[in-house]
């Protein structure tokens, strides 16, 4: 129950700002938005990856360097962060964590959803 009570949670912040977001680019459209969602999109697609027969491993890591390559640039396109190595280089890093944290994250949910179906499928 709490878990899906997070969930419903999490999904309905994202709806809401994804529409706060097409409405501010209506009343007033912003190159930062469109580049964020750009990059987004560009992660969207590299998680087709995982559609696909190639290992899990080798999906994450293209999802891992795309979403990197992505938003870094990004960032310095924005001027978010500036285009010296350094800058460059902890930006990178941080998008990286964030990326295995959220794969974490959807691997946790994984596991604990087929432990779940597994259960039901034994019960019976």
């Amino acid at each position: 129950m709490l878990g899906n009570a997070l969930k419903f949670m999490v999904q309905s912040v994202l709806i809401g700002s994804f529409i706060y977001l097409v409405s501010l680019m209506i009343l007033e459209p912003s190159k930062e938005i469109m580049s964020v969602w750009i990059a987004s999109s560009l992660i969207g697609l590299a998680t087709c990856a995982h559609l696909t027969k190639m290992p899990p491993s080798l999906a994450g890591l293209i999802q891992i360097v795309v979403g990197t390559v992505a938003f870094t640039t990004v960032a310095i396109m924005n001027g978010w962060i500036s285009a010296t190595l350094t800058d460059i280089s902890f930006y990178a890093a941080s998008i990286v964590v964030i990326i295995l944290i959220v794969q974490s994250i959807f691997i946790i949910m994984a596991i604990r959803d087929s432990k779940e179906i597994n259960k039901k499928l034994n019960d019976k």
